[in-house]
Order: structure tokens, then C-alpha cells, then sequence
């Protein structure tokens, strides 16, 4: 019978041993670099999502600021919008432009001094070829206590034009209106009227001439056109409508 030798035992025994510690560290680094790969995975997605939420955050606000950027109102000064000439309201009513203001009616007109209605000059006088934007008609005494402004209308750019286009086509006197032989006391008119033109160069006139004995007829400074009741009707109304005249006692429907 062969003698018992305990090494022979302990041999198997520890070589099992040592093959199962090291199949168990393998396992437990194979498990650790699972464990540690999961780990990192787990770390970039939660980077990912962080990222992906700050842009969000960026673009919606962008897109906020958008909205209240072009939305909102803005108040602005009238001097932001360089001194654009618009015609400041009055009440209901637009305030008269400058160019307006400049035809109202002066009350010491040239007229008043003038010797006859030839003293109107070219370059005050109205070229009837030229547009007009408007009109004020001023009707002026020249008797003895009733020298001055008797009266005033104002006229738009429609009735202006109309008026213009009326005398334009007459003649350089009516032949229907009689001629009166006067001593020089009478000759000179009670009163006239002068036609206050707006236009791009400024105001411009035309004097009417209805009454004395020395003249009748729209004299516009380089012509004279006789005295018809078709331009005087457009303007002979309220306080610029005489209550007669020398010549206009003669003629029929203005």
C-alpha cells in the first residue's frame, strides 16, 4: 500500500483555488469595465441633454426678444421725423400753410394808393398759364370814410382754377358795356377788388375793375380782359359781393 502523501492532496487543491480566484477577477474586471463603460455613457447623455436644454433656453429667448422688438410700440418726438412740413391741425380744421397766411388780405393794399388799375405790376400780376392752388378775394373801398378792406372770401384750388380759365378766354373788352364820358371826380371807382392767387412762386393778383367811368375789366399786370358776368359769379358772393357799380349796372347775370 503506497504511503499518503498530503501534498499530493494540497496540490489539486491549491491549483483549483488559483484557477477560480483568477476566473473571479477576471469576471470582476470584465463587470468593473462594463460598470465603468455604463458610467461614462450615462455621464455623456446627461452632458448631451444639458447642452441640448441651454440651447433651448437660447433660442427661445432670442425668439422672445424678437417678438418684443417688433412688436412693441415706439414712441417718437416730431423732430424724428426731420422736420417734414406737415400742416399742423386746428381743431378739426388743417392751420393755414405759410403760402396761405400770405394771400389773406392786407389791409393797406397797394390798390388803395394806386392811380388805376394799369399800376399793377408784371411780376405781382398772375400769369394766367400758371396752376393755382387757391384763392382769396379782398374787396376794397375807396370813398371818403370808407376807405380799406370791406370784405374777404376764401376759395379753393378748384373754384381758383375755374376763375382763371373763365377770364383767360376773353376778350380785351366787352362791347355790350357802355363808355362813359365823366369828369375826373367821378371817374375814379368806389371800389375794386383784387384777386389774391396761390401759387408755386407765391401769391399773385388780378384786379377787378366794376365801377367809376375810367375802366372795367380783370387787368392781371400784362393784359387786360374786358368786364363778363362768367368769372365774377365764382367769386362775387358774401361779404366780396358789391351792391352795384357803374358798369355792372349795365351788365346782366353776375
Amino acid at each position: 500500500m503506497p504511503e499518503h502523501d498530503p501534498e499530493q492532496e494540497l496540490g489539486p487543491k491549491i491549483t483549483s483555488a488559483l484557477q477560480n480566484q483568477a476566473h473571479n477577477q477576471s469576471g470582476l474586471q470584465r463587470n468593473g469595465l462594463a460598470t465603468e463603460a455604463r458610467r461614462r455613457v450615462h455621464r455623456r447623455r446627461q452632458g448631451w441633454l444639458a447642452v441640448a436644454g441651454a440651447v433651448a433656453v437660447i433660442v427661445v429667448g432670442g425668439v422672445g426678444v424678437n417678438l418684443l422688438t417688433n412688436n412693441s410700440p415706439v414712441a417718437t418726438s416730431s423732430s424724428d421725423s426731420g422736420g417734414s412740413a406737415v400742416p399742423k391741425r386746428s381743431g378739426n380744421a388743417l392751420a393755414p400753410t405759410p403760402e396761405a397766411a400770405g394771400s389773406a388780405c392786407p389791409t393797406d393794399h397797394p390798390i388803395l394808393r394806386a392811380a388805376g388799375p394799369s399800376a399793377l405790376q408784371a411780376s405781382t400780376g398772375l400769369d394766367l398759364n400758371t396752376p393755382v392752388t387757391g384763392m382769396r378775394a379782398c374787396r376794397y373801398g375807396f370813398a371818403e370814410g370808407g376807405t380799406g378792406l370791406l370784405g374777404q372770401e376764401n376759395f379753393d384750388a378748384a373754384t381758383a382754377q375755374q376763375v382763371v380759365d373763365a377770364i383767360k378766354v376773353l376778350p380785351e373788352r366787352n362791347p355790350a358795356l357802355p363808355v362813359f364820358k365823366c369828369a375826373p371826380p367821378t371817374a375814379k371807382p368806389s371800389e375794386a377788388i383784387v384777386l389774391r392767387f396761390e401759387t408755386g412762386a407765391g401769391v399773385r393778383e388780378i384786379w377787378v375793375e366794376y365801377d367809376g367811368c375810367q375802366s372795367a375789366g380783370f387787368f392781371t399786370g400784362s393784359h387786360t380782359y374786358g368786364l363778363y358776368a362768367a368769372p365774377l359769379k365764382l367769386f362775387m358772393t358774401g361779404s366780396v359781393r358789391p351792391s352795384g357799380g357803374t358798369y355792372l349796372n349795365a351788365l346782366k347775370g353776375w
